[in-house]
């Protein structure tokens, strides 16, 4: 099994947010550009997207 890897807060927030400002760009496309997995960055677009209680990942969304 892969070890687990930590990414900042901020790396998460700012991976949710290029693949919301890339309409034309693919999940996959946006993950394999910043080394991480696809499954990994749909998750955070997933939980970014939750209510406050239903988070997993603690993805704090960026205050707009």
């Amino acid at each position: 099994m892969a070890k687990r890897k930590n990414y900042p807060e901020e790396f998460k927030r700012d991976a949710v947010d290029l693949a919301r400002s890339s309409p034309d760009r693919s999940l996959t496309d946006i993950a394999h550009g910043l080394g991480i997995h696809l499954e990994t960055l749909r998750k955070w677009v997933r939980d970014d997207r939750a209510p406050p209680g239903r988070r997993t990942a603690g993805v704090t969304p960026a205050c707009s």
